[in-house]
């Protein structure tokens, strides 16, 4: 698909202005809305959020398999929760890595009988330790800064 110069400084000077969404190699490009007459100085308009919403998946091993690695991205402001059944007194290491070195995680204990979780460690890059009780461990991904695509690493021996 072939725009003209003219053509493509419009639609740069409008995207500033409004929501454009134009299919450009299989991507879109997205823009804050504001109203046409919104004075850009005192604008109370507020951003269109595209995000995403926070998700829970469940990380399982390979028959025979102590580790697994999960590559995936989050956005920020939200979590990717992974559950993982671990038995008290096993080891459990963690690990992640993202390009921009934004990704962090915590690792939170097994709900206790009033479904409270409780964190033994947060906001790290790496962690190890000996499990306190037998369940589901939740480890909660989020970002420090932006969006983050990772490959997060986690064994149990």
């Amino acid at each position: 698909m072939s725009i003209d110069f003219s053509l493509k400084k419009a639609l740069s000077a409008l995207s500033i202005l409004s929501l454009v969404s134009l299919p450009l190699a299989g991507t879109a490009i997205a823009a804050n809305r504001l109203s046409p007459a919104a004075n850009l100085s005192e604008s109370k308009a507020q951003p269109t959020l595209l995000a995403q919403q926070s998700r829970t998946q469940t990380i399982k091993f390979k028959p025979g398999a102590t580790s697994a690695i999960v590559k995936n991205s989050v956005v920020r402001g939200t979590r990717d929760n992974y559950l993982l059944g671990a038995r008290k007194g096993q080891v459990m290491t963690v690990k992640i890595n993202s390009l921009e070195k934004n990704a962090v995680f915590d690792v939170n204990t097994p709900p206790n009988p009033k479904g409270q979780r409780y964190a033994l460690k947060q906001g790290v890059v790496s962690w190890s330790g000996t499990l306190p009780a037998s369940g589901n461990y939740e480890i909660s991904v989020g970002t420090t800064r932006g969006n983050a695509s990772y490959n997060l690493q986690v064994s149990i021996k």
